[in-house]
């Protein structure tokens, strides 16, 4: 069964968002800190809000497809195990490489971490992610004997507790970073597919949304309340604009692109290259990211096109691992127990 573009499409956005992110959060937070107008508060905080939005994206789309099937225990540990096996080879790889390369000595230590990447939470979305995939089939059961507006309380109250309370910094049910964060777009993802939601004007709301995002965030760094800035990008506001930008995709005809189902198939790996905990502080450190000659729009700019880069390259490096898998003949499921 060919695969559906348009949200093949989606899968390559939602990580092209959260790696414009990281350039931002990692690469040019202090230049938050330091800028004297308003105006170079709301360019710094531009890229701010696409982190979050892009998490949601992703998970939507495993919502969407996968929500409403009755979803078989073997099938759940499987996916969860080839995602597993994909986090160790970059894991591993990448920390050996940097140690090759002299980026930084070899440590007993780090090198446990790096081949044990989800016990020690090196990557929180893998760790989150991989929850999912094995609570899925009891979650979709749960889900399937609920009734619409069942269904629909749920949603309200997980993102009240997940996207609300932890911009907050009120970590009862969750943080930003852990697995309660990734359920409500879950959830909404199995809505849409099984209700649909009509929205007009999506774009306008779209925008308004992204703007008063950005907006609130440079204005609460601009007077000197930083510290809160996760209230305005971290929590409902993206969830709203992700459930509308996923909603828009949804509207558009279905179409089948070669190009695009195979570069999607790889930006995973661009998240595992580039969030891997001893890579990140080597790409994102770089000079040129803390020139403070270079002015906050043009630092955008060239962030923009650095995260193309790293989109375009981290697919090219993930075709050659998956070429390298499939020569070896590696079989995910040879290590599952068989379902009776």
């Amino acid at each position: 069964m060919k695969r559906d573009s348009r949200f093949e499409l989606l899968r390559i956005l939602s990580m092209f968002l959260i790696m414009l992110f990281h350039f931002e959060y990692f690469g040019e937070t202090w230049r938050i800190d330091k800028a004297n107008s308003l105006l170079d508060q709301i360019i710094l905080s531009s890229y701010l809000p696409f982190g979050k939005i892009g998490v949601y994206l992703f998970i939507m789309i495993t919502g969407y497809f996968v929500g409403i099937k009755s979803y078989r225990i073997k099938k759940s540990l499987t996916k969860a195990f080839i995602i597993w096996s994909e986090t160790i080879f970059y894991s591993v790889t990448l920390f050996l490489i940097i140690v090759l390369l002299g980026l930084m000595n070899f440590s007993f230590k780090n090198f446990i971490a790096a081949c044990l990447p989800f016990i020690t939470n090196q990557y929180w979305f893998v760790s989150a992610y991989i929850m999912l995939l094995v609570l899925i089939p009891f979650i979709n059961l749960a889900v399937e004997n609920l009734a619409k507006k069942q269904f629909m309380y749920l949603i309200i109250i997980t993102s009240f507790f997940g996207c609300f309370l932890t911009s907050i910094n009120n970590s009862t049910f969750t943080s930003e970073i852990s697995f309660g964060y990734i359920i409500p777009p879950y959830l909404i993802g199995t809505f849409i597919r099984k209700y649909g939601i009509q929205v007009s004007y999506v774009k306008i709301k779209i925008t308004i949304l992204y703007l008063v995002a950005v907006l609130l965030t440079a204005l609460i760094s601009y007077f000197g309340y930083g510290k809160y800035r996760s209230f305005f990008n971290f929590g409902i506001l993206e969830l709203l604009i992700a459930t509308l930008v996923f909603v828009g995709f949804t509207k558009n005809r279905p179409f089948h692109n070669i190009g695009i189902n195979t570069i999607a198939k790889t930006v995973f790996a661009s998240y595992l290259i580039t969030d891997n905990l001893y890579l990140k502080a080597v790409i994102w450190n770089f000079p040129l990211f803390h020139n403070s000659s270079v002015s906050p729009i043009w630092m955008n700019i060239i962030g923009f096109g650095v995260a193309v880069g790293l989109l375009i390259g981290s697919s090219i490096i993930d075709l050659l691992r998956d070429y390298l898998f499939n020569l070896l003949k590696f079989k995910s499921n040879r290590f599952l127990p068989k379902e009776k």
